[in-house]
C-alpha cells in the first residue's frame, strides 16, 4: 500500500509540475509579421491587430519584430498565415485562433475568459469563428478581387520585399491563394455589393451582442474576451487603411456603437493611437 501511495504521489506531484511549466508564458515571446507601411495587406494588418489587442488584454509581454520572410516562416493556418507568435526557441503557432487556444491551454484557469460559463465559453468561440470568417473573407475579396483595390494597392504591397523576377511570381501566388481561400469559403463569385451586405449582416450580429450585454460594456459580458480583440483588431485595420474603394470602411462608419466599443479598447490599450485618432481625423476632413 505504501508504494501505491508513493508512486501516486510521485506522478501527481510530475503533473503538477508539468501544468506548471506549460503555463509559464516564456521571457523571449516574439511576434512577427511584415513591414506595415509597405508590405502589410489587409487581411493580415487585421489578424496581427487583434493578436496583439489580445495578448495585451492578457497582459502577456512579448517583443515585435519585423521580418519580410514572416509567411514563409509560419507553421501555416487556415487564412493570413500572420501573424507567427514564437514561444521560446521552438515553438511557433499562426493567426489569431490557434494563438488564443494556445494562450488558453497555457494560462489555464487564468486565461482571459475563464470567468464565464462553459456554454457562454462555447457561444464566444463560435461568433469568434463566425467573426473571423466573415471579416477576414471581405478583407481578401476586397484586397484581391476588387481590381482596383488590386492594382493599386495590393499589387505593389505583396511583392515589395522581393526583387524582380521573385516579386512577379510571388505577387502571382499570393493571389492564386487568396483566389483558393475564397473559392473554398463559396465567395469566389460574390459582387462588391454582397461582400458588404455579409459584413453588415455580422455588424448587425455584435451591436446584437452589445445590446444583450448593454450595462456590462463588452461583447461577452462585463470583461474583455478574444472576441473584443478579434473585433477591434478587424474594425481598427479597416478604418485605418487608405484603400482606392473604402466600401468596407464606409459600412462599418454606419454603425457608431460598433465603433465607440473599439474606441474604447484603443484608448484603453494604445492610448487612442490606432483608431480614435483616425476617426477623429475623418471627421474632421468629412467637415
Amino acid at each position: 500500500m505504501d508504494l501505491e501511495q508513493n508512486l501516486t504521489a510521485a506522478m501527481m506531484q510530475s503533473s503538477t509540475e508539468a501544468g506548471k511549466s506549460e503555463e509559464a508564458w516564456p521571457a523571449d515571446a516574439h511576434l512577427h509579421h511584415p513591414a506595415e507601411d509597405n508590405q502589410l495587406l489587409l487581411p493580415e494588418h487585421s489578424s496581427c491587430l487583434a493578436v496583439k489587442t489580445y495578448l495585451r488584454m492578457c497582459n502577456l509581454p512579448f517583443t515585435e519584430q519585423i521580418s519580410d520572410n514572416a509567411e514563409f516562416m509560419s507553421p501555416g493556418g487556415r487564412l493570413t498565415h500572420l501573424p507567427l507568435l514564437r514561444l521560446g526557441p521552438v515553438k511557433t503557432f499562426a493567426e489569431f485562433e490557434p494563438i488564443v487556444a494556445q494562450v488558453e491551454v497555457m494560462q489555464g484557469s487564468n486565461a482571459l475568459g475563464s470567468w464565464m460559463s462553459e456554454d457562454q465559453r462555447d457561444d464566444i468561440r463560435c461568433l469568434v469563428n463566425y467573426v473571423e470568417n466573415v471579416f477576414t473573407l471581405a478583407e481578401i475579396h476586397m484586397s484581391y478581387v476588387d481590381e482596383g483595390n488590386y492594382q493599386l494597392y495590393t499589387a505593389a504591397r505583396s511583392a515589395a520585399a522581393h526583387p524582380w523576377p521573385l516579386s512577379a511570381i510571388r505577387r502571382f501566388a499570393k493571389r492564386k491563394d487568396a483566389q483558393r481561400i475564397l473559392k473554398v469559403y463559396q465567395w469566389q463569385d460574390l459582387d462588391n455589393d454582397q461582400v458588404i451586405q455579409e459584413v453588415g449582416i455580422c455588424a448587425d450580429a455584435l451591436i446584437a451582442e452589445l445590446d444583450e450585454h448593454h450595462e456590462k460594456g463588452y461583447l461577452g459580458g462585463s470583461r474583455p474576451c478574444e472576441l473584443d480583440a478579434l473585433v477591434f483588431g478587424h474594425v481598427a485595420a479597416i478604418m485605418s487603411t487608405k484603400l482606392p474603394n473604402m466600401e468596407l470602411a464606409e459600412v462599418l462608419a454606419t454603425y457608431p456603437r460598433l465603433l465607440a466599443h473599439c474606441r474604447r479598447i484603443d484608448e484603453s490599450l494604445f492610448d487612442g493611437k490606432l483608431l480614435t485618432s483616425v476617426l477623429e481625423e475623418q471627421k474632421e476632413e468629412s467637415e
